[in-house]
């Protein structure tokens, strides 16, 4: 761990409102995509710790955050549908049903990233972006990995929509669901969890849809 020569403590700045005294912050491991970093920390009664955590390698400078979320909703027939993925993620274990998302490229908006991501993953097309949320972090006690959330509207009667074609990556699987937004709760509830996990923030949408109803 890092230290002064003398042995004393290497201090770290401390960030506002934070209530411990940080010290020995060091990179323990670095990769292509992702970095672990540990930090001592030392709280106001004396307790000492140590803090690790995982952050991305791939944020550009610029970038309102590392990645979007993407609440896409489809007007198809009447009925009021919400684009879902699912895919097999390696920390898990299993498959993994998760809004579409993925990084902000150099240079890009938020908005720019969710319409490019949504192409990608699922071939949808829409430039009809409804809002984009405040910065917000998916597991701030493990890492600082940051999303913005973008909700799009898309035609789903509309040609280029009819047969969707996705652009995935060589290493990428991924199948699209359309789910109706009124049986989301219904749908997520009869899932097989031993096989197939929900993603944080598509399972509190879906809550949220449900008690609005109550």
């Amino acid at each position: 761990m890092t230290s002064l020569s003398n042995g004393q403590e290497a201090s770290v700045d401390k960030p506002a409102n934070c209530p411990f005294q940080l010290f020995n912050q060091e990179v323990v491991w670095n990769g292509k995509w992702i970095q672990t970093r540990q930090v001592g920390f030392r709280t106001q009664t004396g307790q000492q710790g140590v803090w690790q955590s995982v952050h991305r390698n791939t944020k550009p400078a610029e970038a309102p955050a590392d990645g979007v979320s993407i609440i896409a909703r489809v007007r198809k027939q009447e009925k009021l549908f919400i684009v879902l993925v699912k895919q097999y993620r390696v920390p898990c274990g299993k498959l993994c049903l998760e809004f579409p998302a993925g990084l902000i490229d150099a240079g890009e908006t938020a908005q720019q990233a969710a319409i490019r991501e949504l192409k990608e993953e699922t071939g949808y097309v829409s430039k009809k972006v409804v809002m984009e949320s405040k910065l917000c972090f998916l597991d701030p006690g493990l890492t600082d990995d940051s999303q913005c959330l973008v909700v799009i509207d898309i035609d789903g009667d509309a040609p280029e929509n009819l047969n969707p074609i996705q652009l995935l990556d060589s290493t990428e699987s991924i199948e699209v669901l359309l789910i109706e937004q009124s049986k989301l709760m219904s749908y997520i509830s009869e899932l097989d969890s031993s096989s197939i996990v929900v993603e944080s923030t598509l399972l509190a949408y879906a809550m949220g849809i449900q008690f609005a109803t109550i």
